[in-house]
């Protein structure tokens, strides 16, 4: 008897505006599960806005299997110009010149986010529904995945979905119109927002997000079935070449070093309890070094200066993906800001999986019953606080470990277990395999 034939792999869209070589956060999610779903044999594309010049992260897959389709018409970006050297060193105060235009920037986002529909990517919506067929030259998928924000991308993955009679299936990075209140949003904007949301997800096979509170919102708010898959640790090498060689900043053997890397969204993620803790620390306060590597919109500055301790801080601005990296893996310790509020208790910010890569013990300023902060604790990983007088005395404990013996202790090896992107990403392709065979239940309308 003739052994049945093979099931052919599975073919899978991914839907990303974001996609490496962009060195954006928003790219890592769908670039690891593109290349998970190809390591496991399955036929996989890319539908992206990212062209191949915009960065330079590797490519998870062959260029050939890439769609790349470009906005129309081109926006301009807020922030630094093209061509514009990302810095690698100390910024010096913003001048005057760049307090405007970073606040011109800003008010240019919060427009965006407040006029446009459903995002300021709205024009990267038409470009990839009309030029899709062209673009796959004969190629149809089993199911669509789509990664967002920005949530442009849904309204491209369910009109492709509806044209090819696939089924798709959402990923939430973060919440869209419910739950997310990093932008300011009128209540107007926002319950248009909802009802787009929910004409969207009428055809969604199924959603999956990155904690139980998200899915929850999600399940509750739409009636659509949410699965959990959260983002994992990217294995990378150790860096050979301390932070300190790196931006020209002396390390010290009795000096604490904290370090914090990323983004500050203004009036959400503080950094003034910490500058405070330092303050009351008195004449230690000059063996703590902190060290800042984003934007931060002047905020740290500022708390710096009204605490008197501008000489334990030093703002790098932004560094590349690699520098990033090195202070971070090089720090005591590493500083996680995020919002001190009930409404911030599902965020899992990707940063904290990079953070635990590091294997530096985590300093969290946020909300402390979160998911993020029960992560902490349950792997012995960090502290969470928000009182100054409560962080300057674990950082007297750890300038006194780390004169004593020179080093704050790593986080063990073991708290890492089960956190690797490898780890999650498994469940995410049989949610995927579901969703081609029909099996994912739909919403209820």
């Amino acid at each position: 008897m003739r052994n049945a034939d093979p099931e052919p792999a599975p073919r899978l869209l991914i839907v990303s505006y974001h996609f490496p070589p962009a060195e954006t956060v928003g790219a890592r999610r769908p670039a690891a599960l593109a290349a998970f779903a190809k390591q496991q044999g399955w036929d996989v594309r890319v539908l992206t806005a990212v062209g191949a010049d915009q960065g330079g992260a590797p490519v998870p897959v062959p260029e050939e299997h890439l769609i790349r389709i470009a906005p129309s018409p081109r926006l301009r970006r807020p922030g630094r110009s093209a061509g514009e050297p990302v810095p690698d060193g100390a910024t010096p105060p913003p001048s005057r010149l760049g307090r405007i235009r970073s606040s011109a920037d800003r008010l240019l986002v919060k427009a965006g986010m407040e006029l446009l529909l459903p995002d300021p990517q709205l024009n990267w919506i038409r470009p990839p529904v009309q030029n899709f067929d062209r673009g796959a030259a004969g190629w149809r998928p089993d199911v669509i995945l789509v990664s967002g924000p920005p949530f442009s991308g849904f309204v491209v993955a369910a009109a492709l979905a509806r044209r090819l009679r696939v089924p798709w299936v959402a990923d939430y990075r973060d919440l869209w119109s419910v739950g997310n209140e990093y932008w300011v949003r009128s209540a107007l904007r926002r319950a248009v927002d909802k009802r787009l949301e929910r004409r969207v997800l009428r055809t969604v096979a199924a959603c999956v997000t990155v904690s139980e509170p998200l899915a929850e919102t999600i399940h509750r708010t739409f009636g659509v079935q949410t699965h959990v898959v959260m983002n994992g640790i990217d294995r990378r090498p150790v860096p050979m070449e301390s932070f300190a060689t790196s931006v020209g900043v002396e390390a010290s053997a009795t000096t604490l070093t904290l370090a914090h890397t990323g983004y500050i969204y203004p009036g959400k993620r503080d950094p003034s309890p910490l500058i405070d803790a330092i303050a009351l620390l008195g004449a230690d306060a000059a063996k703590v070094h902190l060290i800042f590597a984003g934007e931060d919109h002047g905020i740290t500055r500022a708390a710096a200066e009204r605490a008197g301790v501008t000489d334990s801080v030093t703002l790098l601005g932004q560094v590349s993906p690699e520098k990033s990296w090195r202070i971070q893996a090089d720090a005591d310790a590493l500083v996680l800001l995020m919002w001190n509020d009930p409404r911030d208790a599902g965020t899992v910010t990707g940063k904290i999986f990079d953070y635990l890569q590091a294997r530096r013990p985590v300093l969290l300023l946020g909300y402390e019953h979160g998911v993020a902060a029960r992560l902490l604790r349950e792997r012995s990983a960090g502290v969470v606080a928000n009182d100054p007088a409560a962080i300057a005395a674990r950082l007297r404990e750890w300038l006194a470990v780390k004169e004593r013996t020179g080093r704050v202790p790593a986080v063990p090896a073991a708290a890492l277990d089960g956190l690797f992107r490898e780890d999650q990403l498994g469940r995410y392709l049989d949610i995927l395999r579901d969703a081609a065979r029909g099996g994912v239940q739909r919403p209820v309308t």
